[in-house]
């Protein structure tokens, strides 16, 4: 009995781990000049996109799906794909010099995925996802950023524009109606 009450906990500490390497991320990004430490801080971003899969995978299969785990799990999303992503791209100069515009686009961004995980928490999407999953999409910037990091974008501006207008089609995506086919993980009885 108490065996199986420590695997149905295996969901939440994958969770939690996945929320620990989003605030390592932030708190590299701010206090260690997160330039130096991009490409660390993509692999963990990158780690915490595996977690988030993991776990749901696991707490469908163990039955240890909770209300408790389904908001550690939109706080950790919010963290590591809602705000790493971002604070990465930030330490590159020539998103952090266009200034206002860049702020405008990043706060948007986050604005969209509090928004998309705020309505899954309030709703049952069993079958679907309801607009993009800010997984998928913290994937998809953190893999810009790891394209970013190779092919320097100083001195290019004509590579920092497209990378806003990604932005903004994440932050729609992410905040709207669209139905996404979720694959099931259950055990088909």
């Amino acid at each position: 009995m108490k065996a199986n009450r420590l695997i149905r906990l295996i969901p939440n500490i994958l969770t939690t781990a996945n929320m620990l390497l989003g605030i390592l991320v932030l708190f590299i990004v701010i206090c260690q000049k997160g330039e130096a430490n991009r490409l660390a801080s993509c692999i963990m971003i990158l780690i915490a996109v595996g977690l988030d899969c993991l776990d749901g995978m696991m707490a469908k299969s163990f039955n240890a799906e909770s209300p408790l785990g389904k908001q550690l799990d939109s706080f950790a999303d919010f963290v590591s794909f809602g705000l790493a992503p971002l604070a990465v791209l930030l330490t590159h100069n020539s998103f952090r010099d266009l200034g206002l515009i860049m702020y405008l686009s990043v706060s948007f961004y986050a604005i969209s995925a509090a928004y998309r995980l705020a309505r899954f928490n309030t709703g049952d999407f069993a079958d679907f996802f309801l607009g993009l999953p800010i997984t998928a999409a913290g994937f998809i910037l953190t893999s810009t950023n790891l394209v970013l990091h190779f092919y320097a974008v100083s001195g290019r501006p004509f590579a920092v524009m497209p990378v806003i207008v990604l932005i903004y089609i994440l932050s729609v995506l992410m905040a709207s109606r669209i139905k996404i086919y979720r694959p099931s993980f259950r055990k088909k009885r």
